[in-house]
């Protein structure tokens, strides 16, 4: 007798889809740093100053995730989300090409693709934890491998375009293939099983007997601001972010200055998103095990000591065993960004809490960012950057610390 194939469950196409998605919209991160040095020389900007694109981008796409885009995919699901997203990044990415005032890549950059970062980050990484009931850690780490893959192919891809023709043509290719492959993919991201008639995957109980802590449960973001543990999330997601953002933008240009080639220093923020991989899927299948609160305070400690070996690295090698350390812990961070707010608050609400926590993140590395390349224009270093980073990953470990204190909303059910 044949054996009979057991059938994908749409979770796992979820996954796969969104791996693409991340993959290619995080461009506008990864390749922000390779782009910097050709675009500021040309017209003569400071760093810090074109760098606050950035910042833009991470404000508009924050603030976006709160006031609409968290609560629509709460309702509607990722794929008019993801679709707009799509047809703003490809745009943004086109008129790039045509800048020629430091207002327009504020404008192009920061609010085009705010608008874009809006529609991609939360929509992606709060969906996919309503298809999974069992394996939500592994789901949501393979699901933020995207995010590395982009990050391995965007700089050295982007260095080769911009070296091989400009950076201008290297903006109309992009351009071009977020729109052909971003819109297709989309069309087939779906909000939630039930809505398809299905269960979430791992999940064995009938629909009427499903415990108030599962999918349909949680607390509201009216409810979830006045309680200390939210608040104390957030401030982690700031702090981390706050560092981990403008060491990606800023790595490129800091290992040029201390005297390593341009091709070489380009490959240091795709060694950090290649090793990140490891950190997505190895934290989040640690997750499932342990739960996301102490995984998350496993990948602020490790940043935090990747932060002081980068103070005292001046050669390429060491810079390359800073990006091993870092990628596995930005990789882990990541895994884990939406799982801790799912333990601690329930999904029923989840994208519009999981935009309020990010938004934390987005301020931070809105601030970080145009702060790392303002100390760099006055000091001529980003040494003093380095500290304060190292500072405030101190920081974050002593609040990951009081986190793992709080009962999870799945035991508030129960002890009610």
């Amino acid at each position: 007798m044949a054996m009979k194939l057991k059938r994908l469950h749409y979770g796992w196409v979820m996954v796969i889809l969104s791996i693409f998605v991340q993959a290619v919209h995080i461009m506008m991160i990864y390749a922000f740093g390779v782009f910097l040095i050709p675009v500021t020389m040309e017209f003569n900007w400071e760093r810090g100053a074109l760098s606050a694109a950035l910042s833009i981008t991470m404000l508009v796409g924050g603030g976006l995730a709160i006031i609409l885009t968290g609560r629509l995919c709460d309702k509607y699901g990722p794929r008019p989300l993801v679709t707009a997203g799509g047809i703003f990044a490809g745009a943004a990415y086109l008129l790039m090409s045509q800048i020629s005032s430091l207002w327009q890549a504020y404008l192009v950059w920061g609010l085009l693709l705010g608008i874009a970062w809006g529609c991609f980050t939360i929509p992606i990484t709060s969906t996919i934890p309503r298809w999974f009931h069992k394996r939500r850690g592994i789901a949501q780490g393979l699901t933020m491998t995207g995010i590395g893959l982009g990050g391995v192919i965007w700089p050295p891809l982007a260095q080769w375009l911009i070296s091989s023709y400009s950076w201008q043509q290297a903006y109309i290719i992009v351009g071009l293939a977020t729109i052909i492959i971003l819109i297709p993919l989309a069309q087939f991201m779906k909000h939630s099983p039930q809505r398809m008639g299905l269960k979430p995957y791992g999940e064995d109980e009938p629909a009427d007997e499903q415990s108030p802590a599962s999918v349909m449960g949680g607390l509201s973001l009216q409810q979830v601001i006045k309680t200390g543990r939210f608040w104390i999330f957030g401030f982690i997601t700031f702090a981390f972010l706050f560092c981990i953002q403008p060491i990606v933008v800023h790595i490129t240009p800091h290992a040029v200055d201390i005297g390593i080639s341009a091709m070489v220093a380009a490959t240091i923020p795709s060694i950090i998103a290649a090793v990140s991989l490891i950190g997505r899927v190895g934290i989040g299948s640690i997750s499932d095990k342990v739960g996301p609160r102490p995984a998350l305070t496993a990948c602020v400690v490790l940043f935090t000591l990747a932060m002081i070996w980068l103070l005292f690295a001046k050669e390429a090698w060491m810079l390359y065993v800073f990006a091993v350390i870092s990628g596995i812990a930005y990789g882990g961070e990541t895994a884990v960004m939406t799982l801790v707010p799912a333990e601690l608050f329930g999904l029923k609400y989840l994208g519009a809490i999981a935009a309020a926590t990010m938004f934390f993140g987005t301020v931070g590395a809105a601030i970080g960012t145009p702060s790392g390349g303002a100390i760099f224009d006055v000091t001529g270093s980003y040494q003093l950057a380095f500290l304060i980073w190292l500072i405030l990953g101190g920081l974050a470990i002593i609040l990951c610390l009081i986190l793992l204190r709080f009962k999870s909303y799945r035991d508030m059910v129960v002890a009610e």
